[in-house]
Parts: structure tokens; C-alpha cells; sequence
């Protein structure tokens, strides 16, 4: 059965923590940003937000909060109801569920026309927020 309770410490610190981890990976200092931003369609060169980008910023900053949340919970909701003690078997329960859900996800966009450069870099960190996050909250009790 699944254990729907939640601790509100650990979903806040890992919501966080994904939000701001998010934030950085896909900044423009990161390796992979220039590859990124053209496997999308953006302009990597470009410095200044247009006024529709500006208007959107709300929409995009509070999905990304939401999706962290969500996130945050559902891997709260899992890796208590596997009963995963120690941060490997939290780990393993992040990656099944990355395997499960992100990946094919990620997949089905090709559809929408991203590249596999996009769903590589994407990958990388759902993979590294999953098992990572679900390492920690395994152990946080």
C-alpha cells in the first residue's frame, strides 16, 4: 500500500533544492548550456529578455516550483512506501523511478521535435535529482 503521508521538512528542503539545482544546471555557465539552448530552438548568444519572455517569467517560475513540489512529494510518497532505509536503497528507488517515468516521458518529446542532445542533457539531470533526492529522504527521518 502506498505510504501517502508526507514530512513537510524533508518535501520543502528537496522542492528547494531541485528549484535551485534546476535553476543552475541549465544556466548559461554550465558546459552543456550552449548545446542545450540550440537543441530548443533558443538563441544561446542572446542576453536580454524580450517583453513576452518577461511576461511569461510567472508562469514559468511558478510551473517550476509546482513541478519541484511534485516531485519532491512523489519521491517522498515512493521511497517510504518501499520502506528504503539507507541512502542506496533510496537511490535505487529514485532510479526505477527516473526509468519509469522521466525517461519515457522525455521520449515521447521527440514527437514535439527535441533533439537527442536536449533528452541527453535533460536525462542527466533527472537522473542525478532522482536517485540523489531519493538517497537523502531515505535516510532523513
Amino acid at each position: 500500500m502506498l505510504d501517502l503521508s508526507v514530512a513537510f521538512l524533508p518535501l520543502a528542503a528537496i522542492a528547494l533544492a531541485n528549484f535551485f539545482l534546476s535553476w543552475l544546471y541549465y544556466s548559461p555557465a554550465a558546459p552543456w548550456f550552449r548545446t542545450w539552448a540550440a537543441g530548443v530552438g533558443m538563441d544561446p548568444d542572446r542576453r536580454e529578455m524580450s517583453e513576452e519572455d518577461r511576461r511569461a517569467m510567472p508562469r514559468l517560475m511558478g510551473g517550476a516550483v509546482v513541478a519541484s513540489v511534485l516531485l519532491s512529494y512523489g519521491l517522498q510518497v515512493f521511497v517510504r512506501s518501499v520502506r528504503a532505509e539507507t541512502f542506496g536503497q533510496g537511490a535505487l528507488t529514485g532510479i526505477a523511478l527516473w526509468a519509469a517515468f522521466a525517461v519515457t516521458q522525455s521520449l515521447n518529446t521527440q514527437f514535439e521535435g527535441r533533439k537527442p542532445s536536449v533528452l541527453i542533457i535533460n536525462n542527466a539531470l533527472y537522473l542525478l535529482t532522482y536517485a540523489v533526492f531519493g538517497g537523502i529522504l531515505a535516510v532523513w527521518r
